[in-house]
């Protein structure tokens, strides 16, 4: 057994501990980052509860800390006194320290009552933005008159506290503050954007850029960078809408270039899209023979909508010596009536890629028969055999089992003998033990499984449909 090296107890005490030793807010935490408010909330709120016996049982094994300058005795935090219907501050007016603590504490009381003593302090304004998103009502009623009262008087940096607010969306009544600050902030400057965008949630990163188009005017540089390589797909799809939306007549500032290039599907088959828009739909005939279905599919629509027939390049591309898979698939999706007629040849071109793509092809046009399927399960090329053995699952039952249990023959190229495996497998269980009985012992051990499944499997009982 590996045996723990035993930790020393820390000297760097959390934020809710600095606080109740008197430690000014600037020195107890990192007043940029919306998370410590968020954690400092939490945090106090349990550290309060703990002082007035509520701490929860996984909580009493925490040993209490120390930096030199005393014990940390939450018992000797202010508390809220029912007889009095206040709370019990060691001075008065109450310290920025002791006024954070209470802002934050499990008594919605003592909450509301800190609230008072908030007015003119600039550095309790995020627990007061905190305090918006109150679960309590008298609590988040309070809050917000305070916040819009200092926003009238314009006293409140709303910058400042727009990641705060954002964070605070997250829990029920956040956007409220949300709202009201990011109306009076305008447009944000780059270190609060920056701040917004490195939160480790999804919907804050997302609500920062919605805000930023609804507020401001984002470069189109900066919207290209963010559609093409954000982090989250939402904020992919929403800035690549943004900066389609400022393409015109002509696309004098060359905005689709990079979009056309992304290696999303949705952002290219967007930008295809907009290039009717664009004065450039000639162009979408590069993207027929993209490898995503839904950019051939809006390739096509600019096409028609350009009054040109996908159909004749598609017979074009057919002829190539070399045509592209994509041109194959396309072929098949956009109905072309000869389609049947120019894939079949494909199906034994000299290159693998085109002869799975043609057998693919045909088989979505339902153009290909279980013979020409079996023929293809011996082909060299793995996706060939991929294809036809997908192909040949519903005609299973059908095809001659001395030819299925040929497939896994030891003599077999693997990628044969792993989709005639695949077969066994759809067929009946006794073929399966017939057939593997032999090959327990097989040097693949894809094989080796199997067979020693179907051994030990029991058969349905005489009579059984399944």
């Amino acid at each position: 057994m590996r045996h723990l090296i035993p930790l020393s107890p820390t000297l760097l005490l959390p934020p809710q501990d600095r606080l109740l030793l008197g430690k000014p807010l600037a020195a107890v935490l990192d007043a940029a980052d919306p998370e410590a408010w968020a954690g400092l909330d939490r945090l106090t709120a349990a550290a309060t509860a703990r002082g007035e016996g509520h701490l929860p049982v996984a909580d009493l094994v925490r040993e209490g800390h120390r930096d030199g300058s005393g014990s940390v005795d939450w018992a000797a935090a202010p508390h809220w006194d029912e007889e009095a219907h206040d709370v019990t501050w060691s001075r008065f007016p109450p310290t920025e320290p002791e006024t954070a603590l209470v802002l934050c504490h499990h008594r919605w009381q003592a909450r509301e009552a800190a609230l008072a003593f908030t007015a003119g302090r600039t550095a309790l304004l995020p627990l007061v933005v905190v305090r918006c998103a109150d679960g309590r009502r008298e609590v988040r009623e309070r809050a917000r008159r305070m916040l819009a009262a200092a926003l009238e008087g314009n006293a409140v940096p709303a910058p400042d506290l727009v990641p705060v607010a954002l964070r605070m969306t997250l829990r029920p009544h956040g956007a409220w503050a949300a709202e009201r600050l990011l109306d009076a902030a305008g447009p944000l400057p780059s270190a609060v954007t920056a701040r917004i965008g490195a939160s480790p949630h999804p919907a804050v990163r997302l609500l920062g850029v919605r805000s930023r188009l609804a507020h401001g005017s984002p470069g189109s540089g900066a919207l290209t960078e963010a559609a093409l390589g954000a982090h989250d797909r939402a904020v992919r799809h929403l800035c690549t809408g943004a900066l389609l939306a400022r393409v015109t007549a002509g696309d004098p500032a060359r905005l689709l270039d990079p979009l056309l290039g992304a290696s999303s599907a949705v952002t290219r088959s967007s930008a295809v899209t907009a290039l009717h828009r664009a004065g450039r739909g000639r162009e979408a005939g590069a993207y027929l023979a993209d490898p995503s279905a839904v950019v051939r599919s809006a390739a096509r629509l600019v096409l028609r909508l350009e009054g040109e027939d996908p159909g004749a390049r598609y017979r074009a591309m057919c002829g190539d010596t070399a045509p592209p898979p994509g041109a194959l698939f396309g072929t098949a999706e956009s109905g072309v009536p000869d389609a049947p007629a120019l894939l079949r040849p494909l199906a034994a071109h000299p290159e693998g890629r085109v002869r799975a793509a043609a057998l693919a092809s045909l088989r979505m046009l339902d153009a290909v028969s279980p013979d020409e399927l079996m023929s293809a399960m011996e082909d060299p090329h793995p996706p060939v055999v991929r294809t036809a053995r997908k192909a040949l699952v519903p005609y299973v039952l059908l095809v001659p089992e001395e030819w299925l249990a040929s497939l896994v023959a030891p003599d077999r190229p693997r990628h044969v003998r792993r989709s005639g495996l695949r077969l066994l497998c759809a067929h009946s269980l006794a073929l399966r033990k017939r057939v593997l009985a032999a090959l327990e012992d097989d040097d693949d051990p894809e094989v080796a499984h199997e067979a020693q499944r179907a051994r030990y499997e029991p058969l349905p009982p005489a009579g059984s449909t399944s």
